[in-house]
């Protein structure tokens, strides 16, 4: 069985998870590309969290803290560990976050924990936003407290060699053992295919992207015989491959998700 890294729930007002991802600018929000603060357009993007400074000691972000300014009413994220969706006030030279649902999600270690506690108690302030060229921001509170943020560039899904290092159903997130570590990888090339390596056997399919969706036709394999822990993970690929799956590049990560909500998430090769 694979080992649970973590579980995400979420507040009884809150959101569903998937939400989190497909939140719209509606009612009086600008469109996501009209958002500007500090002067720089920051919509459409993902703003990594490269450090914070707080009481003039400067602490580096763990790698999942990003946030997005979905609209001049919205931004989401990840404070270091759990997801965020916050009402917000984002304009001039100014963001200024109201009330945030968020998922609850045991963190395991403990500067991570302490960082997404600080981080989370920063963004609860107004911050004043500064563009320093196209790709940082600083937030800085009254009190001089700064977030750095770089803008992320994602990678592209075509010609990009996918790694598979996590799976998910339902609410739970979980890692991969290190029997299955490195065996399932995705290849989608231009002519309109995928060639995966399953977790055992190895093939290939057609693979037909179009408004974030990847439509997979009969994936030809391989037919070795695949047992344990590999057996496994070529079942959830085999699952996620066949039929329509929805995905979202963020950065160098890839998430597929199959109809059911069975998904698995990939990282670009280095």
């Amino acid at each position: 069985m694979f080992t649970q890294r973590s579980t995400r729930a979420l507040f009884t007002a809150a959101l569903p998870l998937v939400a989190l991802t497909t939140v719209a600018a509606c009612g009086n929000e600008k469109a996501p590309g009209t958002v500007k603060v500090g002067g720089a357009p920051v919509a459409g993007v993902t703003w990594n969290v490269e450090s914070m400074t707080v009481d003039g000691a400067t602490t580096k972000a763990p790698g999942s803290a990003y946030l997005k300014f979905v609209s001049d009413e919205r931004v989401r994220g990840n404070y270091g560990c759990n997801d965020f969706d916050a009402q917000a006030r984002v304009g001039g030279d100014s963001v200024d976050l109201g009330q945030a649902k968020t998922t609850l999600m045991a963190c395991a270690d403990k500067k991570q924990r302490a960082f997404e506690k600080t981080f989370a108690r920063a963004l609860a302030d107004k911050n004043t936003v500064k563009a320093h060229g196209d790709d940082h921001l600083t937030l800085t509170r009254a009190n001089g407290d700064t977030i750095t943020l770089t803008k992320q560039r994602d990678a592209e899904l075509v010609g990009t060699k996918w790694a598979v290092d996590t799976l998910y159903s339902g609410a739970a997130a979980q890692s991969l053992p290190k029997a299955a570590q490195g065996r399932a990888r995705l290849v989608f090339d231009k002519d309109g295919h995928v060639s995966a390596n399953l977790g055992c056997n190895s093939g290939r399919a057609k693979a037909t992207v179009k408004d974030g969706h990847v439509t997979f036709g009969p994936l030809n394999s391989t037919r070795m015989g695949c047992v344990g822990e590999a057996a496994e993970l070529e079942k959830t690929m085999k699952h996620v491959l066949d039929g329509t799956s929805r995905y979202e590049v963020q950065g160098d990560g890839l998430t597929l998700t199959a109809a059911d909500g069975t998904a698995v998430g990939l990282k670009a090769a280095k």
